[in-house]
């Protein structure tokens, strides 16, 4: 299972700061900061907390490759925190397809569920959530 709060931790040379408005997250490769918004659910917390960690053990890259850089760190921080797709399965067919719901039982935020569904390409895991919810509505 991986751990947001650890990996943070482990990440010495870099400093934790909140702000108040403004995204959910940000590092800062000069600073060597991480800063998350108050106010944000645990879910919210722990999904924003491992995405920036990432971006701040892959480093900086040339502004021309940002969009590349947090589409991958969109889909590692997705499959990091959820990497069995038979735990996801049963959290959609347990919320009846409501993506928002099975995130919550799933403790991680809508965005993440989202990401590591549009980044499933397994067929073994495509095919496994297509008979698990065979007639359940699943939005993407």
């Amino acid at each position: 299972m991986t751990h947001p709060w650890r990996r943070l931790r482990a990440l010495s040379h870099i400093s934790l700061l909140w702000h108040d408005d403004g995204p959910m997250g940000e590092t800062d490769f000069v600073a060597g900061t991480i800063s998350l918004r108050r106010g944000l659910t645990q879910a919210e917390l722990r999904s924003t907390v491992l995405h920036e960690c990432l971006h701040a053990e892959r480093g900086p890259v040339p502004m021309g490759l940002a969009p590349k850089e947090e589409h991958q760190v969109r889909k590692l921080a997705a499959q990091l925190l959820l990497p069995q797709v038979t735990t996801i399965g049963e959290a959609l067919a347990w919320a009846q397809g409501d993506v928002a719901a099975a995130a919550e039982e799933l403790w991680v935020d809508e965005a993440t569920l989202r990401d590591r569904l549009r980044f499933m390409t397994r067929p073994a895991e495509l095919r496994y959530l297509a008979r698990r919810l065979e007639g359940a509505r699943v939005p993407t």
